[in-house]
C-alpha cells in the first residue's frame, strides 16, 4: 500500500509539472490504494477477532491500522491534486510550478522514508519531525506568493487552484509524518 500511495503522489508531482494526462492512471492507484486499505483493515481486525493478540501484538495492529488511514488520506489528497492540476487553464509561471513540484518531490521523499520505517529496510525507523518544520515553511512561502499573486489583476483562478494545492501538500505531509511515527512506535514495540 505504501508503494501504491507514493506512486500517486509521484503522478500528483507529474500533474504539477504539466506532463502528459496523469488522470488515468491516478484514478487507477487511488482505486487500488482504497483496495489496499480495505484488505488490510480486515486483516487486521480478523487477527483481532479471531486470535485475541496480547497487547504487544494489539499495538502493532493497531499501529498498522492508524498508518493505513493516514496512507488512505495521502492518496485522497493525491488524487485531489491530479484533478485539480487538470482543471488549471492556463499555465501559471514556470518558478511557481517547479517550486511545487519540488515542494512535492520532498514530501514524496519523506513519504518513502516513513514507508522505509515500516518496512524495516533502513535499520531503525527514524522520526521525519525535523524535515517537517522546513518543508512545512517552504509550504508557507510558497502559500504567501500564491496569495500575493491571487491579489493581482490577472485572471486569479490558476493561483486559487495552486493555494487549495499547496494546503493538500500540507496535509499530505501531516499524514506522512503521523506514518513514521507509527512505523517508529512499532518497531519500539518488537524490540
Amino acid at each position: 500500500m505504501g508503494d501504491t500511495t507514493i506512486e500517486l503522489l509521484t503522478e500528483a508531482a507529474r500533474s504539477i509539472s504539466g506532463s502528459a494526462d496523469v488522470t488515468a492512471r491516478a484514478s487507477e492507484l487511488e482505486a487500488q490504494t482504497d483496495h489496499q486499505h480495505r484488505l488490510i483493515h480486515d486483516q487486521c481486525f480478523s487477527l483481532i477477532t479471531l486470535q485475541a493478540p496480547v497487547a504487544r501484538d494489539a499495538r502493532l495492529i493497531t499501529g498498522a491500522l492508524d498508518a493505513i488511514v493516514d496512507l488512505e488520506l495521502v492518496g485522497d489528497y493525491a488524487y485531489e491534486i491530479v484533478t485539480l492540476s487538470g482543471s488549471i487553464t492556463h499555465r501559471p509561471p514556470l518558478l511557481i510550478m517547479n517550486q511545487l513540484s519540488d515542494l512535492g518531490a520532498r514530501i514524496r521523499d519523506t513519504l518513502s522514508s516513513a514507508i522505509d520505517g515500516w518496512r524495516g529496510t533502513s535499520g531503525q525507523p527514524v522520526s521525519v519531525r525535523p524535515l517537517e518544520a522546513s518543508i512545512r515553511a517552504e509550504c508557507q512561502t510558497l502559500y504567501d506568493k500564491l496569495t500575493t499573486l491571487l491579489a493581482s489583476p490577472v485572471d486569479g483562478t490558476p493561483y486559487a487552484t495552486l493555494l487549495i494545492v499547496c494546503k493538500h501538500y500540507e496535509r499530505i505531509l501531516r499524514h506522512t509524518v503521523c506514518v513514521a511515527e507509527q512505523a517508529v512506535a512499532a518497531a519500539a514495540n518488537l524490540t
